[in-house]
């Protein structure tokens, strides 16, 4: 009795150490995270930069016209009356590059939207509506802009406006967001009747493209090459099209839709209300290798917890000893996995790094517990325990809606497998009753 005892001790003892083991192995794990979000941001740095040479995430509406304003009971008073166009149409087609911008490991992909916008402008109608509500104030039509919104205007690559009344367009103009000013042709008169327009031109930017709608009602198609869209920013499309070689989009937007007019005065709607109105396409890359890895290093903890169960089960049916630090040899080599795995899919991609670093780690721990324990056979039944095991944690990793669903599952599947294998283990003696 005196030996279960002493034997019982020692078990519980083995077991305090692995547990303390597992939450020290904690520590690397953690400091990997960290190394993992300083490579994100290296990537967010190397696409800032392609997009400071190349054109930044875009933003886009149709025209707007600016008329300045007066008050009589203030001579100093001085503001732009914003009025958005009846109709717009936009057409885009996005043309991503078929040959990314690289700058060192990270590529990032880019476009030129080819754009064509169409409408109309009924300001005789609504200068009618400004003087019925605005006896004071006066508006001069005679002195109007023409403003062009465009987030970074760096990235126009064409420009050609098709308008009665309005030059070309030049330096940036007064408006919540970035945009350019055309100004009214001498002499010309939009009191009369209302200005149809056409705007061609390309723009060039990175990862999303979006729409402002400034337009009493708005339509946009886009047609693109990009395989993998995403819609998840602002109003979906009514319809969509997405196949192997690209996709279409259709939005409608009436005034409705958002929560500001067809009309303001300048200083009553801010930028944040216009950009939280838009609604954009993202060129996604569906194969995040940092996102990937992130995930496998925040298994890493339970992981290689259910390594340490398995040994530490082996080792007691097997009626043989591991030391202590055979198990913090192999909790540093579960832990270099996720090194390994981030460093090689950074040049090989996370799929077949994945199944270098699972393979390289199955074979080392198969061939060090097959020396450790004298027993070839505990090698290659360690190296395929392992080798689902982290087939499982690529199950993980890589579902993108039920990794959690499928997480719970594995994870009761384990311990009952645990569970059922022990049952009738006698724990103060280490064999079966």
């Amino acid at each position: 009795m005196e030996l279960d005892n002493h034997t019982g001790r020692t078990v519980s003892v083995k077991a305090g150490i692995l547990t303390a083991l597992s939450l020290l192995l904690l520590i690397p794990l953690a400091m990997l995270a960290s190394l993992v979000a300083d490579r994100v941001n290296e990537r967010n740095a190397a696409i800032e930069s392609v997009a400071r040479g190349w054109g930044q995430r875009q933003w886009l509406a149709g025209p707007v016209i600016a008329v300045p304003v007066t008050d009589d009971d203030d001579p100093k008073y001085a503001c732009d009356w914003y009025v958005l166009p009846d109709r717009l149409d936009l057409s885009v087609d996005l043309g991503v590059q078929p040959e990314q911008r690289r700058l060192g490991l990270y590529q990032v992909p880019v476009y030129v939207a080819r754009v064509r916008a169409r409408g109309q402008f009924d300001l005789p109608r609504e200068l009618g509506r400004f003087a019925r509500g605005n006896e004071r104030r006066h508006a001069h039509p005679e002195r109007a802009r023409l403003l062009l919104p465009v987030q970074d205007p760096r990235g126009l690559r064409s420009l050609s406006l098709n308008m009665t009344g309005f030059d070309e367009p030049g330096p940036t103009g007064t408006f919540p967001i970035a945009a350019l000013a055309a100004p009214l042709v001498k002499g010309a008169d939009l009191t009369r009747n209302p200005v149809p327009f056409e705007i061609n031109y390309n723009l060039a930017g990175t990862q999303s493209l979006g729409f402002l709608p400034l337009a009493r009602a708005m339509q946009v198609e886009v047609r693109g090459n990009w395989p993998d869209p995403g819609f998840s920013d602002g109003l979906l499309p009514v319809e969509r099209h997405v196949t192997a070689n690209g996709f279409t989009a259709l939005w409608q937007v009436l005034e409705l839709n958002r929560p500001y007019g067809d009309r303001w005065l300048e200083g009553t709607v801010g930028a944040q209300a216009l950009l939280a109105s838009g609604f954009s396409v993202e060129l996604v890359q569906p194969v995040d290798i940092y996102q990937r890895c992130l995930r496998a290093v925040k298994y890493g903890g339970l992981f290689i917890a259910l390594s340490f169960l398995t040994l530490f089960l082996l080792e007691t049916l097997l009626h043989t000893r591991l030391h202590p630090v055979q198990y913090g040899l192999m909790g540093l080599a579960l832990s270099v996995f996720y090194l390994l795995l981030l460093a090689l899919a950074e040049h090989l991609g996370f799929v077949a790094s994945y199944l270098l670093a699972a393979l390289a780690l199955c074979s080392l721990m198969g061939v060090y517990l097959g020396g450790a324990l004298h027993s070839r056979r505990a090698g290659f039944i360690t190296a395929g325990v392992l080798g689902i095991t982290y087939a499982l944690l690529y199950l993980l990793v890589t579902s993108e809606n039920y990794a959690l669903l499928a997480g719970a599952i594995t994870l009761f599947a384990l311990l009952a497998t645990v569970m059922v294998l022990t049952r009738r283990l006698d724990w103060y003696s280490g064999e079966e009753a």
